[in-house]
């Protein structure tokens, strides 16, 4: 992850050397937008809930099944202290890069709006790798399709760049997607973003989170009833 952080820093940071802006943008607030999207993704991206997939494929989630736990609130108690390991980290690769290139950025702004966006983005990458990891009730390849998700998400969701730099129809198009509100959202609010244009997007983003929460439930129960395992 580090040295992910690393190379898109430096690719933007070369890209200004011959230009003073792109679009919307100067170094500075580029270089912001990639450093802020960086630690956003430590608490979207960041889970344990991989390790769903394999307690079904190993028969371990048993110990779920017959005992008194709420899975789901288990599971939301163990990312939020994966999350916040996480952010630890990528606050110190963070400052390390500063220290190091001198670079400049722009303090976070509109923390409190900022942070509300990021809670449903964080919502909706929980129970998107939720319903992954649910594959394993049926089949025991659930890495590619885990793979094939990550990979999307890196270009779609605003992790190398702002999707506003995209073409207008492509960049209205993607804002009716779950993405733009896991990385690219709340980084632009962090920017400075602000205003009633961003209330439309909200309630989008949170339509995707009771869609997921409610495809992640159907998953779940229907999971429950074709799962079987032998003893150990």
């Amino acid at each position: 992850m580090f040295i992910n952080l690393f190379i898109v820093f430096f690719l933007w940071n070369a890209v200004f050397l011959k230009n003073q802006h792109i679009s919307y943008y100067n170094r500075t607030a580029l270089l912001s937008y990639i450093l802020f999207v960086n630690i956003i993704s430590a608490l979207v991206l960041g889970t344990r809930t991989s390790d769903v997939a394999t307690q079904i494929n190993d028969g371990t989630i048993m110990n779920y099944l017959v005992k008194p736990i709420k899975l789901f609130r288990h599971l939301a108690t163990e990312d939020i202290a994966d999350k916040f390991l996480n952010l630890g980290f990528v606050i110190f690769e963070v400052i390390l890069i500063l220290r190091f290139t001198g670079s400049a950025i722009f303090f976070p702004r509109n923390i409190l709006l900022g942070s509300i966006f990021l809670l449903n983005g964080i919502c909706i990458s929980f129970f998107i790798n939720l319903m992954l990891s649910f594959i394993a009730f049926w089949t025991t390849e659930t890495s590619g399709p885990r793979f094939l998700y990550l990979m999307l998400v890196g270009f779609v969701a605003g992790s190398f760049f702002p999707l506003d730099l995209l073409p207008k129809p492509i960049y209205q198009m993607l804002l009716f997607s779950p993405f733009p509100y896991l990385f690219y959202l709340p980084a632009k609010i962090f920017l400075g973003v602000s205003g009633k244009q961003l209330i439309p997007y909200y309630f989008i983003s949170l339509s995707w989170v009771l869609i997921f929460w409610r495809l992640t439930s159907l998953m779940w129960v229907k999971g429950n009833k074709s799962f079987s395992f032998w003893g150990r």
